[in-house]
């Protein structure tokens, strides 16, 4: 009965608002003539769609459909070689380790004759093309944590990337790119010669942010912000079979009321990881819909600003953990369906360590643990410092997203419940992460977003000073215990060297201890994957480490 009145209630709002809703361009609706045109629904606009640049889930999204990649993970959650011949191995001979030296080569092999969408050939050199700009301070995901260290070139279609130490994950290694050297050198160049902000003269160049030359089925033909991004056939396209559905029409559609809605009606085809679990079981009513859930390695947490007080004091820190009933949310918004995170490390891991400190809700320990840091209550209940001072943590979440909405005003109670200071302030997906989290000095309190981690648990990646994201640098500013927590490095050091995958755990078991205790981010909840599809769509096949359009060419529309 919840679930019909649920359904009930999505079409009343449909049949009210409908008409209100921005027209989508011609072409968009499901018509049995003309091109097939596939819509997929998502709540936020990237930033750009450059395969070495695009932070945000969407960003990703919409590049899958325009960018191969030597190595990528399918729906089996496993590698398989996309533009290479076949993944590195030992046995034959394409991966080699002198564990003596400490030191390792991988060879990739290119498939011959594949194109790039302004009809060149893909070759090594693109790939070399790729490794130089992210081997560049300029680059602004330049980490000298990446594993390569440098790429040797036997022929057009024959590289050996030289790596800096052993590494257990070669043949998983999607951080390898390919871009067209042709186009992108001269451009780099260009925007090195301009001084400044090297990266900002690069993205700033349409080609660049906007209208890249692809090496995917699909590349970019119309970006109407706030609007739509239209995708158009790849002419040259030869990496895969050649795709049945002649458009894919992104609709950018902020509120996720409304998106159901747009499910709901039949104008969105297929939605991923936009729409929440009660959006998605209430459309198991519709005939036309399909609602599906995967379990997925997708980190909700609270980025803190932990270089200023009072987030710096780790124990704040798991006092506000301690203060917050993740279960009660839980049971409350996803029926149990999304549970609270220990770890970094999902527990259907194996590597996960099940003994990590865990925060389980107690206002009373999280009121101890404020007292011990020298927060106690004023006459008026608040929580001070000795001069006075009000405990002050504000939570900042992604505007229109309806459940960050509601665990932000859950929290938010929770933490008033105890005396802390704090206000939900909502921002735009492109302002949080144009912006706020990349501007550390002006960052305060928290930020409510999602992680996506992948199985390799590589804790360098995330966890180690030096790391590519502006909004992880703030994790590692001088003065933070978790910055200079020694052992923490120790450990991911001798985790990138173990080969041996049961001491490795062993190894990543220890680290999550630490993390643990420290919190140097807020766990919040594990991800479902939610995702709905319209009958008309065969084909999709979601997995937790597969993007959305990871087999695109294979779908069929109806």
């Amino acid at each position: 009965m919840k679930r019909y009145s649920v359904w009930m209630a999505i079409l009343i709002f449909s049949l009210l608002i409908v008409g209100c809703v921005a027209a989508a361009p011609a072409g968009e609706m499901m018509e049995d003539e003309g091109p097939k045109v596939l819509v997929v629904g998502t709540s936020q606009e990237p930033e750009n769609v450059f395969v070495m640049w695009g932070s945000t889930r969407t960003g990703s999204d919409v590049m899958s459909f325009m960018w191969r990649k030597p190595i990528a993970f399918g729906g089996d959650n496993q590698p398989f070689a996309e533009i290479l011949e076949s993944l590195p191995s030992q046995a034959d001979g394409t991966w080699v380790v002198d564990e003596e030296a400490g030191t390792m080569q991988v060879t990739y092999k290119f498939r011959q004759g594949l194109k790039w969408s302004d009809g060149e050939e893909i070759t090594v050199h693109d790939l070399a093309m790729a490794f130089e700009i992210t081997s560049d301070p300029n680059y602004i995901y330049f980490s000298e944590s990446f594993p390569v260290e440098s790429i040797e070139i036997v022929d057009d279609y024959t590289a050996i990337l030289h790596y800096k130490g052993i590494n257990l994950f070669p043949d998983q290694e999607v951080r390898t790119h390919v871009i067209p050297e042709h186009v992108y050198r001269p451009l780099w160049e260009e925007a090195k010669a301009k001084g400044g902000n090297v990266w900002e003269n690069f993205g700033n160049i349409e080609q660049v942010a906007i209208k890249p030359v692809v090496n995917g089925p699909y590349m970019l033909e119309e970006w109407v912000p706030g609007s739509h991004i239209r995708l158009v056939r790849n002419p040259h396209f030869n990496v895969g079979e050649e795709p049945s559905i002649d458009e894919v029409l992104y609709r950018i559609i902020p509120d996720l009321n409304s998106l159901a809605v747009s499910v709901a009606s039949g104008q969105v085809h297929l939605t991923d990881g936009w729409l929440s679990l009660e959006q998605a079981n209430a459309m198991e009513s519709a005939p036309e819909v399909d609602p599906t859930f995967v379990p997925a390695l997708w980190l909700e947490h609270a980025t803190i600003q932990v270089n200023r007080p009072p987030l710096s004091d780790k124990l704040v820190r798991q006092a506000i953990l301690t203060a917050i009933d993740r279960e009660g949310i839980n049971e409350a918004l996803f029926k149990g369906q999304q549970p609270p995170a220990h770890s970094w490390i999902n527990s259907a891991h194996p590597a996960y360590n099940p003994d990590v400190r865990q925060y389980n809700y107690d206002p009373d320990e999280a009121l101890r643990l404020l007292a011990e840091a020298g927060y106690t209550p004023n006459a008026d209940g608040q929580l001070a410092d000795s001069d006075g001072n009000l405990l002050e943590i504000p939570i900042i979440t992604i505007s229109g997203d309806r459940t960050r909405e509601q665990v932000s005003a859950l929290v938010q109670a929770q933490w008033q419940e105890i005396g802390i200071t704090t206000e939900v302030r909502p921002v735009s997906a492109r302002l949080l992460f144009s912006e706020t989290l990349f501007d550390p000095p002006n960052f305060e309190g928290i930020a409510i977003w999602r992680w996506v981690f992948n199985a390799r648990v590589e804790p360098r990646s995330w966890w180690y000073p030096g790391q590519p994201a502006a909004q992880l640098d703030q994790l590692f500013a001088e003065g933070n215990t978790w910055a200079e927590n020694e052992r923490n490095k120790e450990l991911i050091d001798m985790i990138d060297a173990e080969l041996d995958q049961d001491k490795r755990y062993a190894l990543l078991q220890e680290q999550q201890a630490i993390w643990a205790e420290e919190l140097p981010v807020l766990p919040i909840y594990w991800h479902v994957r939610v995702a709905t599809v319209n009958t008309a769509l065969e084909g999709y096949q979601p997995a937790d480490q597969a993007m959305v359009g990871w087999n695109v060419e294979t779908w069929e529309l109806e």
